[in-house]
């Protein structure tokens, strides 16, 4: 089988660029397939905007410019530019090339997945070459030009007229896609509720955490009760809810631990929220010398985050989480066994982390279930998603 993904980046040697998790799944998912013995071509943006070809472990990848403004995941522009972005990138056409690579390439299925700058169009394009297409939701770019449906430090409940004029294009064309495919049932959910998708198959693959993590020994709960968290330092992130929530805690009960790129603004004002706690700033850290360093993860998004790998990865390395309800995170744990369930405000936060300090054994027994309790591996997305490839192609 030959397989198209579409994809806003692709990881290469010459162009190692990550900015979310999206990327590094499609990575894994090509290189699975190439494992199976399938053909895989990614189509992602040439950020620079210079047309190439490159070989990445058996995988072609092609580089094609952005047909708009600007390329996306860069410098921030005025707000008139990134509104008239967002109209070009709704309401006009992909660029001539990702024509070129499916004329040349004619794969028997094409899987998209993050169309920033790259446009839905290229649906409408494999349509037009009789190539059937999945779709695979790691956000909210189809229905909202942010990606996150929050605004104002608040999860979106419906979809604000702004969202809905800058998303009509993409909306109208999702009828175009034969399967979808999203991390988390709650994210296709929120599709279906908006009208996308009617005709598609629907289907659920969850992420995998990272295969090089293992769980960590975890013999004893000391104190301070050591809480960590991994990953961006933005608001829809939770990252002041859960620095509010720890300094509730008496002093000396807690330190926070913190990992990820930081300013010293982000850290004099986590600073401020928790006056007599202990925070401790790692900076930029690799998960596996991260969860050593824990004995139990937060997660406190305040958007609906579709299939965060950082909880995913926490579970693989022994740790339980601490997560708020939104969005996918409920699907990938067990509540009261691996971890727990808080409300997205800083004292119902703060009530479940009091009653982890009183209770450390909870800890340790969430530990022990997870050192014990099978994983599922990126292999078992790959076969996921042939299945699916094989149902839209069944002459392939």
């Amino acid at each position: 089988m030959h397989v198209a993904l579409v994809n806003a980046l692709y990881p290469t040697p010459l162009e190692p660029k990550i900015f979310g998790g999206a990327e590094m799944v499609v990575r894994q998912l090509a290189e699975g397939l190439v494992a199976r013995g399938d053909r895989v071509t990614v189509v992602r943006m040439a950020l620079d905007g210079r047309r190439r070809t490159e070989e990445a472990n058996g995988v072609r990848v092609e580089f094609v410019p952005v047909r708009n403004l600007f390329a996306p995941f860069g410098a921030r522009h005025h707000a008139l530019a990134h509104l008239a972005w967002h109209a070009i990138d709704d309401r006009c056409f992909a660029h001539p090339e990702v024509a070129a690579v499916l004329d040349a390439a004619r794969p028997d299925v094409m899987n998209t997945h993050t169309l920033n700058g790259l446009n839905t169009h290229v649906w409408q394009l494999a349509r037009d070459r009789g190539i059937p297409v999945a779709h695979s939701l790691h956000d909210y770019y189809l229905i909202c030009p942010r990606c996150s449906r929050f605004k104002d430090g608040h999860v979106c409940a419906t979809t604000c007229g702004s969202c809905a004029v800058l998303t009509g294009g993409r909306r109208r064309r999702s009828a175009l896609v034969d399967a979808v495919v999203s991390v988390s049932r709650r994210t296709l959910d929120l599709h279906l509720q908006e009208g996308l998708f009617g005709t598609a198959s629907r289907h659920v693959i969850h992420n995998v955490p990272n295969p090089a993590l293992h769980p960590e020994p975890m013999e004893a709960i000391g104190r301070p009760l050591r809480i960590g968290y991994l990953g961006r330092f933005s608001e829809e992130k939770g990252v002041r809810l859960l620095a509010d929530a720890v300094g509730r805690l008496p002093a000396g009960t807690v330190r926070l631990v913190l990992a990820g790129n930081v300013t010293n603004e982000q850290r004099a004002a986590l600073a401020v929220l928790a006056p007599g706690a202990e925070l401790h700033f790692l900076g930029f850290v690799a998960p596996a010398d991260f969860y050593p360093q824990i004995d139990v993860a937060a997660v406190p998004s305040l958007w609906e985050e579709p299939g965060a790998l950082v909880l995913l990865d926490a579970l693989a390395a022994g740790r339980p989480v601490v997560a708020t309800a939104l969005g996918g995170l409920p699907e990938m744990y067990e509540d009261g066994v691996t971890g727990w369930t808080a409300p997205p405000e800083a004292e119902g936060l703060a009530a479940v982390l009091r009653r982890l300090v009183a209770a450390p054994d909870l800890i340790l027994a969430a530990h022990r279930v997870l050192r014990e309790k099978p994983r599922r591996a990126m292999a078992d997305v790959v076969d996921a998603y042939r299945d699916i490839y094989r149902t839209l192609t069944p002459a392939s």
